[in-house]
């Protein structure tokens, strides 16, 4: 197993998981409190607003954490290309920080462990308490996902309601 650390730098409470520094920013589901998935990649809320917090990356076989983690959240996360990077929303990829998706483009399982999110809520520090564990596994399933708006077909009843509707 090899352990990559760094700082990101955070802006309006997150960093990003891109492929191929992509943001579909109006793709992401901000349901759960610490990973927002997209239609590529994932978002991951911070507590701080602005600043640096700690990330760490594991690779290789053994994916077993260490130390205390107040959180952790897993989601399913697309990568069309195959180039999952860390990523700050301000200064891009981060550079010391591996590729996550080493398998290329399919499916993947997100999982983002934190601890001192809720110490500076909001805050800007220019180095903070919070540090995060990412880890990123292939997930076998090989189909993409759909398009926008092309996963449902037209309900005939609804157009004929709506039909309806517009005669008066």
């Amino acid at each position: 197993m090899t352990i990559h650390q760094a700082p990101v730098f955070v802006n309006e409470g997150t960093f990003g998981i891109f492929d191929h520094g992509e943001v579909p920013i109006e793709s992401a589901d901000w349901s759960a409190d610490l990973i927002a998935p997209m239609s590529a990649g994932a978002m991951v809320r911070t507590g701080i607003n602005t600043g640096n917090v700690q990330v760490e990356v594991r690779t290789g076989p053994s994916q077993v954490s260490s130390g205390e983690w107040e959180e952790a959240a897993t989601a399913q996360v697309w990568s069309p290309t195959g180039s999952l990077r860390i990523e700050s929303v301000v200064d891009g990829p981060q550079s010391e920080l591996p590729i996550l998706s080493a398998s290329g483009p399919g499916w993947y399982e997100l999982e983002v462990k934190a601890r001192g999110r809720r110490q500076a809520p909001d805050a800007s520090l220019l180095e903070s308490a919070e540090a995060y564990l990412i880890t990123l596994r292939p997930v076998p399933e090989k189909t993409p996902p759909a398009p926008a708006g092309a996963d449902t077909a037209p309900d005939p009843d609804e157009e004929a309601r709506r039909r309806r509707l517009l005669q008066g």
